[in-house]
């Protein structure tokens, strides 16, 4: 397992991040995230977060922060190779949108074909594969918004790949 430090991870637009979070209680004008879902065994991809972010200890999305000039797709096509380290095709679903005050989270599906093993970094210290509904505990809030919002989607997605 990869493991990178939080220094080597430091970017051009974190400084912006960081204002944002003082300003909105969020990492960010603006998030985009995903699940995984693997055609192979119909399962769902998910985060555990690590003790340097926000929310630790919790089962979560793979995402973050938008960077300046980024769309959504873009952003969250980057936090897949960044955050999972997954290079391979994946086809996106648009989910639901969280929004509070200022801030909105765009959440995506992202279908692949088989199961893989992410390459994790300072954000993220394990994953699991899951059905749906035999979620672990505790869920970040966001991940609860997504799957309370969008659950039917998922389980249309996952029916259709069968």
């Amino acid at each position: 397992m990869k493991y990178l430090d939080f220094h080597s991870y430091i970017k051009e637009n974190d400084v912006d991040h960081a204002t944002e979070l003082r300003t909105t209680g969020f990492w960010g004008k603006q998030g985009a995230g995903c699940i995984f879902l693997a055609k192979d065994t119909k399962r769902i991809l998910l985060s555990y977060r690590s003790s340097q972010v926000l929310q630790p200890h919790t089962w979560g999305v793979w995402g973050g922060a938008i960077d300046n000039n980024e769309d959504p797709e873009t952003a969250v096509k980057r936090e897949v190779t960044e955050e999972a380290g997954y290079n391979g095709n994946v086809e996106l679903v648009p989910l639901t949108i969280f929004q509070k005050d200022t801030f909105r989270y765009h959440n995506f599906l992202a279908i692949v074909d088989k199961e893989f093993t992410p390459e994790l970094q300072w954000e993220t210290e394990n994953y699991k594969w899951v059905d749906y509904g035999n979620w672990p505990k505790p869920l970040h809030f966001g991940l609860k918004y997504l799957i309370s919002n969008s659950g039917n989607t998922i389980v249309n997605k996952i029916k259709e790949s069968i």
